[in-house]
This record gives structure tokens, sequence and C-alpha cells, in this order.
């Protein structure tokens, strides 16, 4: 924890905030865009656990968002983790409207907030189809494809579907604050990443009583073990936990993996009490440009633009994502997210990755 208490060293290390941003990166107000129509709309519910389980998602990030601007981040660990916990065993029967929870958050980080809620909905969006009983494999398929540019052309700030360096966006000078400081909390934060991921695979290809049958084990997988592990040395990945889904839809799979790298940016910015909150806004709003598609408009995989840091997204040949791990973790065995240490809910079949003779990312990531 002594890197936490050299403010001058650290402050000097911060990088330069972009003076070039677009207007919209400066907007305060509300802006609710809704989802896109589809007779699959909620089918999540089709697998009521799971669906549960996502509501109390919402609820855990706007409890402790919320705390960490308003003063009361020396109970993160305490007061916030019980709360956070008591929803995740009791979670809400709708999903919960985030900017209700946290308007303090909304307030101060009201773009942020709306990246979030944007890329969430493609989240939800996604597995509604996956889920869906209306909707033939070949049709899923489609509307998959047609979800995602619904994302992307609709709003701008979309977040890339480039493989961002994860090494890279997790090397900042505050990066590792938060789950240094509340290791409890990040745990389960990291805990959801799992169940996002992981999600993904056990609806894919498969009827809904395979995934009422696939989820009665991941669930109890998830509330027992994922949820209170404070040892894994990265987040958990697209590409280890759904390999599947991931070869398939490698572009929605980077800006599932790239949101959830911001959100721990944004984690360890407002964990880092060394910064001032001039500073702390300052970074926030480089870390959502870093992950912006607008910023990568035109750019390709496998390159680094420019000098800035804003354009890291170099890959190995693989999964997306895997390639970008911190050194010493490429090797995804050693990363110990759960699938291959404990009993798993999708089976050793399940998550392995097809032979089909091609790279499942390389080249033809949707960009």
């Amino acid at each position: 924890m002594n890197d936490m208490k050299a403010p001058t060293a650290n402050a000097q290390k911060l990088p330069p905030v972009p003076t070039n941003l677009p207007g919209w990166m400066d907007n305060k107000d509300r802006n609710h865009i809704y989802r896109k129509r589809g007779v699959y709309n909620d089918a999540i519910y089709n697998i009521r656990p799971l669906a549960l389980d996502l509501n109390a998602v919402a609820v855990g990030h706007a409890f402790a968002y919320e705390d960490l601007v308003t003063g009361k981040a020396k109970d993160l660990e305490t007061k916030t983790f019980e709360r956070i916990n008591w929803v995740l065993k009791n979670p809400p029967r709708f999903m919960p409207d985030e900017a209700n929870i946290s308007p303090t958050f909304g307030r101060k980080y009201g773009v942020l907030e709306q990246v979030f809620d944007w890329a969430h909905i493609l989240h939800a969006q996604t597995v509604d189809v996956l889920a869906s009983t209306k909707l033939t494999d070949a049709q899923k398929e489609a509307e998959i494809e047609r979800l995602y540019k619904f994302y992307v052309d609709n709003v701008p700030y979309a977040i890339t579907s480039l493989p961002m360096n994860m090494g890279y966006l997790d090397s900042q000078p505050y990066s590792k604050a938060f789950r240094r400081k509340y290791p409890k909390v990040n745990g389960l934060f990291w805990g959801y990443h799992w169940l996002q991921g992981s999600m993904y695979d056990l609806l894919y290809g498969k009827t809904l009583e395979q995934q009422r049958a696939a989820y009665t084990t991941a669930g109890k997988q998830y509330h027992e073990v994922e949820l209170y592990r404070t040892d894994r040395p990265f987040m958990p990945m697209f590409a280890e936990v759904s390999p599947k889904f991931a070869a398939r839809f490698p572009h929605i799979s980077n800006v599932f993996d790239n949101l959830h790298m911001l959100h721990d940016m944004v984690n360890d910015i407002l964990a880092s009490d060394w910064m001032s909150e001039q500073q702390k806004e300052g970074q926030i709003k480089r870390a959502i440009w870093m992950v912006m598609a607008a910023n990568h408009k035109g750019m390709k995989p496998g390159e680094n633009y420019g000098g800035d840091g804003l354009h890291d997204h170099r890959f190995m040949e693989g999964m997306p994502g895997m390639g970008m791990m911190p050194e010493g973790l490429m090797n995804h065995g050693n990363m110990n997210h759960g699938s291959r240490n404990h009993n798993s809910s999708t089976t050793q079949q399940d998550m392995t990755v097809p032979n089909t003779g091609k790279t499942p990312a390389g080249s033809h990531i949707g960009h």
C-alpha cells in the first residue's frame, strides 16, 4: 500500500488528458437510450435465476460508486460490502435503473454512466436473444450481429471492438489501487465479470432445458465461490470463460472485455486518494476516451498508433483478448479464474474451442 502514500510522485506520473475531446464528453445530462425492439426482449427470464442474479449485479456497482463519491469509501469493505452481499442474496425482481441508485455519481460522471448503460443494453439484449425460444439458431446469429450494429451506430459513446492491450490499460499510475484497498468488494466485481462472461457459452447453441440445467450448476458456483474470491491475478476474460462465443463473435467479446477493463480503471481512479477531484475527473475522462470506438475509428487490430498511449491494441494470435494479458499471465492455465480449478457449470467439451483449422480472432476482428 506504500504506493498509495506518495501523492506528489504519483501525480507527476499522471498521463495528460487529451485536449481535443469531442463535446459530448462533457455532457452532464441524463440521456437514456432505449434498447432495440425485438420479440426476444426479456427472454432471459426464461432462465429466471440467471435473470435475477443479473438484476442484482446492477445494484452492487451502483452502491459502490455512490459510496466512493459521497465520502463513504472507508466503509466499502464493511457496510457497503454487506449491503451489496444482501442484494446478491435477495435480488430485485426487475432490472433496476442504476442512475436512481447512484444519483451523485451520475451527476458527477454522467457520460461515464451513459457509456456503461449503453454497453449493458448490448449485454442484456444479446443474452435475451440467446435465451429466446422464438428464434432459430440461425436467426439468433443474425440478430446478434444486428444488435452489435445497433450498438455502434446509434450513439457516439460505444466501446471499441478492437482487442485493447489489457496489460497496458492495467499499468496506469493508479492501476490496482481498488483491488489492493478493497479486495472483498473487488472480488464481488470480478465475480460479476465471471458471471457476465461465462453465461454466453452457457446459453449459446443450447435448448432452454439445457440452459436451465447449466445455470443450476453455474449459479451455485457463482454464489458459493466466484463472488468471494480475492485471489484472482486479473479479471475474468471472455476468451477464457466463453471461448465458443468469443470465437464466433470476437468483436462483441472485445467490447465486453474493454467495458470490464474500463470499470476497473474507474474503480482504481476513484480509490486513489493521492489524486485531487479535478485529477480524478480528468483521468476518468481519459480512460473513457481510451476505449471509445470513436477514438479508434478506421484503426486495425495488431497495430500501435502514435506515442500518446491511447491506441495500444496489439494482440497475439489466438482468442480475442488473451494475448493482452499482463506479462506472466499469458498462460491462462495459471490465471485461476475458476473454470479450471473448480467444478464448472460447463463441461470440458463446452469449454473447448472447436477445431475449425482457423484462428478464432486474428484478422477478422469485426471493426
